[in-house]
């Protein structure tokens, strides 16, 4: 019985010794890797990207970082047709940008600015205010459709969360930026700015809220939902500063 049991242990530690031999054999230099990472073909990237994004050990090596970087940086410029945007395609610049702003060197003014060039924007951005918001800043301005809500709605949060470290011209335009939001004729930018005013949004912004609400006099559904949804981003703002129970 023990002579069984030793051959079986034996067996095992052999097996697994086999196993540990093979595997590095099976996985892509880092060279190969980052090479993969740089490919013509979405799908190698992306797929390359995908063996990466949850191995801790490859995320701390400088040169992966720096290749990460400048993939979000080359999917964030590419257009529908070579990407061949779909659902699956969005998972994985979201994917991305996500694993981007856990590596990302927040000194890096460039690095900031690529990912403040993503699709939706991580909540990251929100935490480092005087690197990020001039790029969101710069954004804005060439952001188009629903991009440019998701842009604002950054911006609500990172003026919430770092006002302190912004200078007076600075935080004058992000208000400026918020505000356009908040009368944009574009129902899905309207939403997204006041989604954030109701989540971020100080007192200050409670009269724009008012008036915003006030000018939806439209008995179409958007617009009913638009002034139920500004109300209730006053209740929240309210909720916060301690006015309601």
């Amino acid at each position: 019985m023990r002579a069984s049991f030793a051959f079986t242990i034996a067996a095992f530690i052999m097996v697994n010794a086999m196993w540990a031999q093979q595997t590095p054999a099976n996985k892509p230099s880092r060279s190969d890797l980052i090479s993969r990472l740089r490919s013509d073909n979405v799908q190698v990237r992306s797929e390359a990207f995908e063996s990466v994004r949850t191995d801790s050990e490859v995320l701390r090596d400088p040169k992966v970082r720096v290749a990460l970087v400048d993939l979000l940086d080359r999917e964030n410029h590419e257009t529908p047709s070579v990407s061949g945007e779909n659902e699956g395609y969005a998972e994985y610049t979201s994917w991305l940008a996500d694993t981007v702003a856990k590596i990302v060197d927040w000194s890096s003014q460039r690095q900031v600015c690529i990912l403040a060039d993503s699709a939706v924007p991580p909540n990251e951005l929100a935490d480092h205010a005087k690197v990020a918001v001039p790029c969101l800043l710069q954004r804005y301005k060439s952001a188009q459709n629903l991009d440019r809500g998701y842009v604002v709605a950054m911006l609500v949060q990172a003026l919430a969360k770092g006002k302190g470290e912004l200078d007076a011209l600075t935080v004058a335009k992000v208000q400026e930026a918020i505000l356009a939001g908040l009368h944009d004729p574009d129902h899905g930018i309207r939403g997204e700015t006041i989604r954030a005013l109701g989540k971020f949004g100080g007192e200050d912004m409670i009269p724009a809220l008012r008036a915003s609400a006030d000018a939806e006099t439209s008995d179409d559904a958007g617009s009913r939902s638009i002034r139920k949804r500004t109300l209730k981003a006053i209740t929240e703002i309210e909720k916060r500063a301690g006015k309601t129970q």
